[in-house]
Parts: C-alpha cells; structure tokens; sequence
C-alpha cells in the first residue's frame, strides 16, 4: 500500500504534545509532554505568564532538568566545556537558559501559533541537556585542560579553573587550576605536547619558578598528557624539580589521592 500525506495526517491527527496539564501552586500550567529523559521519566514543561500583563508567556522546564542530573551526582554548569554545550543546545533550538531553568519567551500572539513548535524545542533542550550526563562515561573532544577539568568536576574536587595568584617576584601567575583539598591546597599546571612541546615544558617551568615559595603551604602538581608524547627527558626532569609529575589519565588516582588530602 502507497501512502499518502493525507494518509499520515490522518494517521497523527490524534498525536498530542501534550498528555496531561494541570495548574501547579505557583498558578503556572503543568505540561506533561510524549518526550522522556534518558531514565525513561516524562518531560514536564511549565506555562506561566512572563511578569505583568505585557510580558507575555514563559515556557519552561522549571528547572527539572537541572535537578534530574543533580541526582545523578552531575552539574550541568561545573566546567567551561559544559556551559559552551549548553550554550551550544540553547542557540541551536533558540532557547535560554536563565537560573538554571531552560525557557523560551513567547507573545500572546506566539502563544496561539507556535505553543506546539516551543514545546518540542523545549523538550529538545531538556533532552541534549540530560545526555550530556554520559561525558562522564564518553570523552568528548577538547583540550587537555578541559579533559583535567572534567575529571576535576566528576570526581567533586572543589577547584578554582584559570587562578591566578602573585608569585615572588610581584608577577601575577596564572595556574590552570587551584584545587581546595581538606588538609593542603594544590596549584596545577597542564602539560600538553600539542603545540610546541619544549616550549610549553619551559613556560611552566618558569611558572613554577615564580611560585617556589608556595611549596612550603601548597602542592605543586604538573599534570601531563600522556596521549600528546613528545616532551624531552631532560624537561620533564626539570619539572620535576619545582612540582609533583603525574601522567593523565594514567595516574589518575594518584592525582586524586595528592588532590583530596
């Protein structure tokens, strides 16, 4: 049998976005929509108005996104390489993300044309934002530091990403990470032969120099890529001097053993 189109819409004229709707106590409308996150739930969107009566509607998860992945012992928003995907999800379906809560602003002329369209880009954002969750699991493209960051992030290490800090000579030095633990702080620098690999070991090496005194109250921890190769004997023995030199993701748990103390 040879369908048509007007087989098909006749075929999903009874499809709804929406299954059920009730009125919460906030006085917002209560969306259950066909779209799950990835623990098979239904998404639930909210419809309330904006702020007075010229506002006119916000469309929102309240949230629930955010909080489905806190369970899950994951922050959609802990590192850099997380915000830009957020960022990344929200422009592609034209959607904001405001405290935590993703939403689209529409008119009360928008809100009898395309209500329908909102609500499927609304769930679209909830559902690329909850599979973000397996970045634990998969690694995603990026720079060394990202890669360190991540790791920093899901294993629930208090840190401080691009810290900067006045060393010895009155310079202001810049450590890609500073790392709280619960007895001593630490200062790390990222190594990655990606670009030039002596020059990069040299940089460091003067960064250590600057922060020499701090060895007496902080850890020094230089954390080299162990994919990127390249570096000279000689550099990484120099390293050596003035920090602590872990391989990643080799001696990962030798990382946050060093951190979490």
């Amino acid at each position: 049998m040879i369908l048509s189109c007007d087989d098909l819409m006749k075929a999903v004229q009874h499809f709804s976005l929406v299954r059920e709707c009730d009125q919460i106590r906030s006085g917002a409308l209560r969306i259950s929509t066909p779209f799950h996150y990835p623990d098979g739930s239904l998404i639930d969107v909210f419809l309330e108005p904006a702020g007075n009566l010229f506002d006119g509607y916000k469309l929102s998860d309240g949230g629930q996104t955010a909080d489905y992945v806190a369970d899950l012992k994951f922050d959609l928003f802990a590192t850099k390489k997380r915000r830009l995907l957020i960022s990344d999800i929200c422009e592609t379906l034209d959607v904001k993300c405001a405290d935590g809560s993703f939403e689209i602003h529409l008119t009360l002329e928008e809100l009898h044309t395309e209500l329908p369209q909102a609500i499927v880009r609304l769930s679209q954002a909830c559902i690329r934002a909850a599979d973000l969750i397996y970045t634990q699991r998969l690694q995603i493209p990026g720079s060394f530091q990202d890669e360190v960051e991540e790791f920093l992030s899901v294993k629930d290490l208090d840190y401080e990403p691009d810290y900067q800090v006045k060393g010895d000579y009155g310079k202001i030095v810049k450590v890609d990470f500073k790392v709280t633990g619960q007895r001593i702080d630490s200062f790390i620098q990222t190594l990655s032969s990606r670009a030039n690999a002596h020059a990069s070991a040299n940089e460091k090496i003067s960064r250590w120099i600057e922060l020499l005194s701090f060895k007496n109250s902080h850890q020094l921890l230089t954390v080299v890529d162990q994919h990127s190769g390249g570096f000279q004997q000689a550099d990484l023995e120099k390293l050596g001097i003035f920090s602590t030199v872990l391989s990643f993701p080799e001696e990962q748990e030798e990382l946050y053993e060093a951190l979490a103390a």
